[in-house]
């Protein structure tokens, strides 16, 4: 089969297309015949090596996928070959076939395309559990959504409405920020101009913000932080600002705000199985909320770009240097409908 093989951590651009031998079927594992895998941030972060769990080497990227079972192992008794459906398994999407335990493995509605699964699957789910489970995100609630026209960020501005919450998003040129309104954001702050911190007391009138969605880090963590109301509640998802900002702990007990960290990978459970079996049932309930609202056309993912295996350097160098919006989706057993 055609894969894209990591041999060795270091730089995704020494990354290409190459022949290898499909996986064997394991017990209680499916063989999914991949259509199409998600490209994302963390992806370069697993090819380094430098994420938090380390693949065995060689590994095949790709942690999130849609495609058709074509074969199950006798122990695997979810699903049948023929049903199309979403895996997250940490890697393994960037290949014609993926072999997942059965676990990671979810049906998705029929008549969804392939980009819209893996986005809801993947940015909208982490833009839920972050909002819901973490910050607990009340109606009413005032909530700033950083770098607002990424994957994660749309999905949190969409989101964030769907709970009832006044959406503020901030995002670099105005081209982004109109981009976040025409998804939801109420008000948006372009970083280009001016400083965030006055920004988001402008736009909310010098009261502030309940809470802060934060996939950047860097130097719009501390702006965003200062500007939370008493009560506050600041979410890191992850740090694609390059730089891991240190928290002043004075400003917490002060002004009796927190600091959550939320990594989906955690609630996947792909890596770890006491953790699958804990949040398996919470997972499956947040994706059937999270395709019902798609269905009833509250949510709408926005997929901007789509590439060929065989462009997989091109794809994700479009992520890692945020030239991006919405989400970006690798084509495998299709053809190219542009990029």
């Amino acid at each position: 089969m055609k894969a894209i093989v990591c041999h060795a951590f270091g730089d995704f651009h020494d990354l290409k297309v190459e022949e290898t031998a499909p996986p064997p079927l394991r017990a209680g594992s499916v063989r999914i015949a991949v259509e199409a895998a998600s490209i994302s941030f963390a992806t370069q972060l697993w090819v380094a090596g430098s994420y938090q769990h380390r693949p065995p080497l060689p590994f095949v990227p790709g942690g999130e996928f849609v495609g058709t079972i074509i074969e199950c192992a006798p122990d695997a008794r979810r699903f049948k070959p023929g049903q199309r459906v979403l895996a997250i398994s940490g890697w393994g999407g960037y290949a014609e076939q993926a072999v997942v335990t059965e676990h990671t493995v979810y049906p998705i509605p029929s008549g969804i395309d392939a980009g819209a699964a893996l986005h809801l699957a993947t940015s909208y789910a982490t833009a839920y559990g972050a909002l819901v489970w973490s910050a607990k995100l009340a109606p009413g609630e005032t909530l700033l959504v950083l770098a607002a026209a990424g994957g994660v960020g749309l999905a949190a501005v969409e989101i964030g409405r769907v709970l009832g919450a006044r959406v503020i998003a901030a995002a670099g040129g105005a081209e982004k920020c109109a981009i976040a309104c025409a998804h939801g954001a109420q008000a948006a702050i372009d970083y280009r101009r001016g400083d965030l911190r006055a920004e988001i007391r402008r736009v909310t009138e010098n009261r502030g913000i309940d809470v802060v969605f934060d996939p950047v880090g860097g130097a719009s963590f501390d702006a965003a932080l200062r500007s939370l109301v008493p009560g506050g509640r600041h979410v890191i998802i992850g740090f694609a600002g390059g730089s891991i900002p240190q928290i002043p702990a004075n400003i917490l007990l002060v002004k009796n705000i927190a600091v959550l960290g939320f990594n989906i990978g955690k609630w996947y459970g792909w890596s770890v199985n006491d953790e699958r079996a804990r949040h398996e049932p919470e997972m499956r309930a947040a994706f059937e909320q999270i395709f019902a609202w798609h269905g009833e056309g509250r949510l709408e993912p926005l997929v901007s770009q789509v590439y060929p295996l065989a462009r997989f350097v091109e794809a994700q160098d479009a992520v890692v240097e945020r030239r991006s919006v919405g989400k970006v989706v690798l084509l495998v057993n299709q053809e190219e409908k542009g990029a």
